[in-house]
């Protein structure tokens, strides 16, 4: 997530992203490719988040038991 969340720290400041850039040198008025921009980068950071929550989510079950607990069989060692 943190890219994605310095991404859009940066966006309108330090870069213009493509889309926006292109949408004012077509002749649409700057705040209209603004608001745009905001949607698409939103949409971007959703789909990061809801990733990184599904990522999350699917590796707990496999990592921990019902108690929470870390399954033993990640920290011992396998037997020679």
């Amino acid at each position: 997530m943190t890219p994605t969340i310095n991404t859009l720290m940066v966006v309108g400041m330090v870069s213009i992203p493509g889309m926006m850039t292109g949408q004012i040198l077509g002749g649409v008025d700057p705040a209209e490719a603004a608001r745009y921009q905001i949607v698409v980068m939103l949409m971007i950071t959703a789909a990061a988040a809801i990733g990184s929550m599904i990522l999350v989510g699917l590796s707990f079950r496999r990592l921990f038991t019902d108690d929470d607990a870390l399954k033993p069989e990640l920290y011992t060692s396998p037997e020679a």
